[in-house]
């Protein structure tokens, strides 16, 4: 248990999958929460209820990460509800499935509008509490898709490449604050559906197939994901700052 088990933090996407795994445990550790869906809130709900059964405190805010009105407008609600917040755990993503000869312009810009836009638009919110915080903490999911190519999903690769240098460059920004910035770069995971349903999710072309990839032994689990976010929020991570861990069980070196 940290210092300041009272806590409070904002994990966007958080509704289901790799977000809503994250909250648990922040809750299960005596950290309240900020639920934050956008399309689902039904999935929302169930993770709500999953944590008040087990004790937890959070609500769920629903918003789209890529309006800047709605993001000002959930951290108002936080700061009502709770007068503080400690940690921001950007998550919220949308992975398009597309070869490059797929993607128009719209598309392009509304992805980059979520998966880049959106981190940097929380923090920019975020930051005049998180300087407050005696243990300000900003984690971002990012993905191996950021530092290995593949051969599909150009779009959503770039976006992950530029999340690693936001990290960064912020935790280099935000030194004099004694807020750390990190960043997980996911592997593959096990989610309940991506957001979208995106056709390529269900009928991965063979080209796009590594065949010496066991991809049933090769994902992680959200509780995976929880755990080193946990780790990364906590007094023992303090001197962890504009680091990418990767967390994939070996499969980008296959």
């Amino acid at each position: 248990m940290t210092t300041t088990e009272r806590r409070v933090a904002l994990v966007t996407g958080s509704g289901k999958g790799v977000g809503a795994g994250i909250v648990k445990r922040f809750c299960s550790e005596g950290i309240r929460c900020c639920i934050n869906c956008n399309a689902n809130r039904t999935m929302a709900e169930k993770t709500l209820q999953e944590i008040e059964a087990a004790g937890g405190e959070a609500f769920i805010y629903q918003a789209d990460v890529s309006k800047p009105e709605q993001m000002q407008a959930m951290v108002d609600a936080i700061i009502e509800k709770w007068g503080r917040l400690d940690i921001l755990v950007n998550n919220a993503a949308m992975q398009p499935m597309k070869f490059v000869d797929q993607y128009d312009v719209d598309t392009l810009q509304w992805l980059w509008e979520i998966n880049i836009g959106g981190y940097v638009r929380a923090v920019q919110t975020c930051l005049p509490h998180l300087r407050k915080s005696p243990q300000g903490r900003v984690v971002n999911i990012s993905s191996i898709h950021g530092k290995r190519p593949t051969n599909f999903d150009a779009g959503y690769a770039m976006t992950k490449g530029a999340i690693r240098m936001f990290t960064r460059e912020l935790a280099l920004e935000l030194l004099k604050d004694g807020i750390t910035v990190n960043a997980i770069d996911l592997g593959g995971c096990k989610i309940e559906f991506k957001t979208g349903n995106p056709e390529m999710h269900f009928l991965t072309p063979v080209e796009c197939t590594n065949p010496r990839m066991p991809l049933r032994f090769l994902q992680v689990e959200p509780k995976d994901v929880a755990d080193l976010v946990w780790f990364l929020c906590s007094d023992e991570a303090g001197n962890i700052n504009g680091d990418g861990i990767r967390l994939d069980r070996g499969a980008v070196l296959i």
